[in-house]
C-alpha cells in the first residue's frame, strides 16, 4: 500500500462518507426493500451523497453488501467460537445457540439480504455459501475431527449441521414459523449435543 493510499483510507472524512454509504443501504433494507431494489442512485440519495461519491468508495453494490456482512459474519463467529475451541457441555451448546439467534435476529435486514441476493448473484453466492458458511463448515468439520469422527463423517456432519443451522436462523428470524424461539433453541441444542462430545 502506498503511502497515498494509507493516507486516503485513514482519512476520516473517507470513512465517514463509507460509513453513510453502509448506514442508507441497512436503513433501506429495515424499511423493507429487497436488495433488488436498491439501486445505487437509491443509496446514495439516502445517504446525501452523489453516485460518483459512492463509485469512489465501492466497486458496485455488491462490494457494499459484501462489507456489510462481513462485519455480521464477524459477530457470528465470535459468538459460535466456543464451538470450535474448547470443551462444551449441553448448557454451553444452549448459550451459543441462544446468542446465534440472537445476533441473526439484529442482524436480519442483513441475513435476508445476503440470502436473497445469493439466489441470483453468481458472486454473492459464492461468498456466502463457500466463503462466511463455508468457513463454519471448516471450522466445524474439524472440531468433529478432533472429537474422533473419521474424516469423511466429519464433513459430512458438519455439512448437514451448519446448513440446518443457517438454513433454520433464517426462517425462525426472516420466515414466519410459528414456532417459539425457546423451541428451536432446544431443538438445535439437542441436535449439536448429539453430533459434539460434550461433557453430558
Amino acid at each position: 500500500m502506498t503511502l497515498l493510499e494509507k493516507r486516503a483510507r485513514d482519512d476520516p472524512r473517507r470513512r465517514e462518507t463509507e460509513l453513510a454509504f453502509l448506514r442508507a443501504t441497512e436503513d433501506l433494507l429495515a424499511e423493507g426493500a429487497s436488495f433488488a431494489d436498491l439501486n445505487v442512485s437509491r443509496i446514495a440519495e439516502r445517504a446525501g451523497r452523489t453516485r460518483t461519491a459512492f463509485y469512489a468508495h465501492f466497486d458496485d453494490r455488491r462490494e457494499l453488501l459484501v462489507r456489510l456482512v462481513d462485519d455480521f459474519s464477524a459477530e457470528v463467529y465470535a459468538t459460535t467460537d466456543q464451538f470450535w475451541t474448547g470443551p462444551v457441555d449441553r448448557a454451553a451448546v444452549e448459550g451459543v445457540i441462544v446468542g446465534l439467534l440472537g445476533t441473526f435476529r439484529s442482524h436480519a435486514t442483513l441475513l435476508r439480504a445476503v440470502v436473497e441476493a445469493s439466489g441470483y448473484d453468481r458472486e454473492i453466492r459464492e461468498f456466502w455459501n463457500d466463503g462466511v458458511v463455508g468457513r463454519f463448515r471448516t471450522a466445524a468439520e474439524d472440531r468433529l475431527r478432533r472429537d474422533g469422527r473419521p474424516p469423511q463423517e466429519a464433513r459430512a456432519l458438519a455439512l448437514a449441521l451448519v446448513w440446518m443451522t443457517e438454513r433454520t436462523g433464517y426462517q425462525q428470524i426472516v420466515g414466519e414459523t410459528g414456532v417459539p424461539d425457546r423451541a428451536v433453541v432446544a431443538a438445535l441444542t439437542e441436535v449439536w449435543t448429539s453430533a459434539l462430545r460434550t461433557g453430558d
